[in-house]
């Protein structure tokens, strides 16, 4: 199967990204895919490391996007020093951004499944939370896949955000001296590389570092809680940006279990924050594939994801 690639435009160039489509149509899901803080829709496109050509290999249309601040886009002003409220209004611009990739793929695809990490998965979540709300949402939401996001952040992480200067974006190398360094041989080689790669990684936008141990720490059992589609959620066995124990893992696969019908969450050993870019990120990325799979066939035989 051949893939062919394009750059991508919607809401009036509001919302820019990049699109990985396989040349013949399919009937597998739309994948979304949503990065975090400090990297751009490329970071899903990395040469000879493409998560979004991956999944057109197998069947998926995939769609790499820019949220609000990165890759040319306006932010949504939102100051440096808030710490709640922009999670959501990411969520409600991707909502929209969403709706109208679906329109491209509504008589083939059976569906959308989104995959975020990091900040762009608690943005995720927060999007599937705002479907969930929806009386009448303007696409169907197959599945959550949602990876290096906690609820308990390390307390030199917190330290470091809080004491960084109140300016719009951070340099996370600036931050680096603060926090603590991961096995390095659970990391990809070719991360060691990305800073030479044009146009991967920004600046991250200070508000979304202060949000993350500021309204997320109070808000995400509740986001989490409201979600009524599948979730798969990963965090990396040696994430330093998050407490990481199975204790809390338990935690929030429960909330999640409030009103999802199904979720597979583990910790994902061996692998660090960004577990799609540590040692074993290619194991991630497929058993991504094959939870997007899952929620397809479950269009059909819902037993497979009921309770």
């Amino acid at each position: 199967m051949n893939v062919l690639t394009s750059d991508v435009s919607l809401l009036e160039g509001k919302t820019t990204g990049i699109a990985a489509l396989p040349d013949e149509a399919t009937d597998m899901p739309v994948l979304v895919f949503v990065h975090g803080g400090g990297a751009t829709a490329k970071s899903f496109d990395i040469p000879g490391h493409s998560q979004i050509l991956r999944a057109a290999h197998h069947g998926f249309p995939s769609y790499a996007l820019n949220r609000p601040g990165y890759g040319g886009n306006e932010t949504l002003g939102f100051p440096p020093d808030s710490d709640t409220g922009g999670m959501r209004a990411h969520a409600e611009r991707l909502d929209l951004a969403v709706a109208e990739l679906w329109e491209r793929h509504r008589e083939t695809a059976p569906g959308v499944v989104v995959v975020g990490c990091s900040i762009g998965a608690a943005i995720s979540l927060h999007l599937a939370s705002l479907w969930s709300e929806q009386d009448q949402p303007g696409w169907p939401l197959l599945g959550l896949a949602a990876a290096d996001i906690g609820q308990l952040p390390r307390e030199n992480v917190v330290n470091a955000w809080r004491s960084s200067a109140v300016e719009e974006r951070t340099d996370m190398t600036k931050l680096q001296a603060q926090l603590t360094m991961p096995p390095l041989w659970a990391l990809a080689p070719y991360q060691f590389g990305l800073h030479a790669i044009p146009g991967i990684l920004e600046p991250v936008l200070r508000a979304e570092g202060m949000e993350v141990v500021g309204g997320w720490v109070r808000e995400w059992q509740r986001v989490a809680s409201s979600i009524t589609v599948p979730v798969h959620y990963r965090l990396g066995e040696f994430d330093t940006m998050w407490t990481v124990r199975q204790g809390l893992v338990d935690e929030f696969a429960a909330a999640l279990l409030t009103s999802s019908p199904y979720v597979d969450a583990t910790l994902f050993a061996g692998s660090a924050h960004g577990v799609a870019d540590s040692i074993v990120g290619h194991e991630y990325c497929l058993q991504v594939l094959g939870f997007a799979e899952r929620c397809s066939i479950a269009v059909g035989v819902p037993q497979l994801l009921g309770r």
